[in-house]
């Protein structure tokens, strides 16, 4: 039988792994900015409540990117050491 492979948990992760996340999460903070930046030029092009709606949403998702990626850190700098 094949053996699944198990999600990532940042208590039994090592520091190869964390430094994967901390890739993805920077790759993944990329575009949400790069989104933001589309949407808000489509909101100030058509002044529509859908765009203003998404703007807040991917604020509200890069913020709890940027939060995950400090907590990564933390926990990198606990391995380092």
């Amino acid at each position: 039988m094949k053996k699944q492979k198990k999600r990532f948990v940042l208590t039994e992760a090592t520091l190869d792994e964390i430094n994967k996340q901390l890739k993805v999460n920077m790759f993944v903070i990329g575009l949400l900015v790069m989104l933001l930046g589309l949407n808000t030029v489509h909101f100030i092009k058509e002044y529509n409540l859908f765009y203003g709606l998404l703007i807040a949403i991917v604020i509200f998702l890069l913020f709890l990117m940027i939060k995950s990626r400090k907590i990564l850190k933390i926990k990198e700098q606990e391995l380092t050491r």
